[in-house]
């Protein structure tokens, strides 16, 4: 592998079009405008995890999230908000900062209980159509490795707005099975890396929302 940095979000990115991913993010020659969905969610994020870690008063426009983070507060166990989780490139456990880290991630909430970990990513979309519980493997993938003592990690995406929760089991003794599921990807990205070559790929972005507006894919250049 190649001596980079990536995460879920920017692998999806990737995945979306090479060169808005170059560009937006390893690049930073163009910056994307703050989207109202992704400032509303990060202020639901905000609002839950200084609840739940420091009893700060949720804001009046969240109060339907208090129930649900109150259900979490409840559990069992040793409880994590907005964990800060890294893997080097031979998947060992580093510091999120550290500048051997080759995969960074945040979880929103875990709570570890023995062999079993409780692992929860807030989603404040209005429908589950593409709920994607990929972010919770490679989490759980992480959190294996973070709290070796634990063999199992029930996550969960919670839907906070609709008020429902899509939920996946994770196992350590699959952790290599589910490493290969993210082979081909990683690859790719790895192999752009090496090559320098960061070609546009056609997508539902590309003539309203793209910033990159001198791509030849882009209908508002």
């Amino acid at each position: 592998m190649g001596n980079f940095t990536w995460s879920y979000s920017g692998l999806s990115l990737f995945k979306q079009c090479p060169r808005k991913f170059h560009r937006t993010k390893i690049l930073k020659n163009i910056k994307e405008e703050a989207q109202d969905h992704l400032i509303y969610g990060k202020e639901v994020h905000k609002a839950a995890e200084e609840y739940g870690r420091d009893g700060t008063e949720i804001p009046e426009r969240y109060k339907f999230i208090q129930p649900f983070v109150d259900t979490l507060m409840n559990t069992a166990g040793d409880k994590h908000y907005e964990l800060k989780m890294a893997l080097t490139v031979d998947l060992e456990p580093c510091g999120f900062f550290d500048p051997e880290a080759w995969w960074r991630g945040i979880a929103d909430f875990i709570a570890i209980d023995g062999k079993t970990a409780l692992l929860v990513d807030y989603k404040t979309g209005k429908s589950t159509r593409y709920a994607d519980t990929k972010q919770l493997e490679i989490l759980s993938l992480a959190l294996f490795k973070h709290f070796p003592e634990v063999k199992t990690v029930k996550g969960g995406l919670m839907f906070v707005v609709v008020g429902k929760l899509i939920e996946s089991k994770f196992y350590k003794e699959r952790e290599e099975d589910y490493w290969e599921s993210w082979d081909k990807d990683i690859s790719l990205l790895n192999l752009c890396f090496e090559s320098g070559t960061w070609n546009p790929k056609s997508n539902f972005s590309c003539y309203r929302f793209c910033p990159v507006t001198d791509c030849e894919l882009n209908g508002r250049g």
